[in-house]
């Protein structure tokens, strides 16, 4: 996998964070930098907490591929 400059880095993560739906946005934020728990955040948005961790797993998803691109990008050598 190719090393990437700090500034493409942050770029790439801040067109992630974009690509992302307001919730998703949301509960990455919560969970990432405030240590919220997944009942909290289902409380918070009314939803479930397998929702909660539906919408972190498509949060996660949407900023590694924006970042990194699709997983067949990273292994392909063409």
């Amino acid at each position: 996998m190719p090393t990437l400059s700090p500034r493409t880095f942050w770029r790439r993560g801040q067109r992630g964070l974009r690509r992302m739906t307001k919730r998703q946005r949301a509960i990455f934020a919560a969970v990432r930098f405030e240590g919220a728990s997944y009942a909290e955040l289902a409380q918070r948005h009314g939803i479930t907490v397998e929702q909660v961790q539906a919408e972190l797993a498509k949060a996660l998803s949407t900023l590694t591929r924006a970042v990194y691109g699709h997983w067949w990008q990273r292994w392909w050598p063409w």
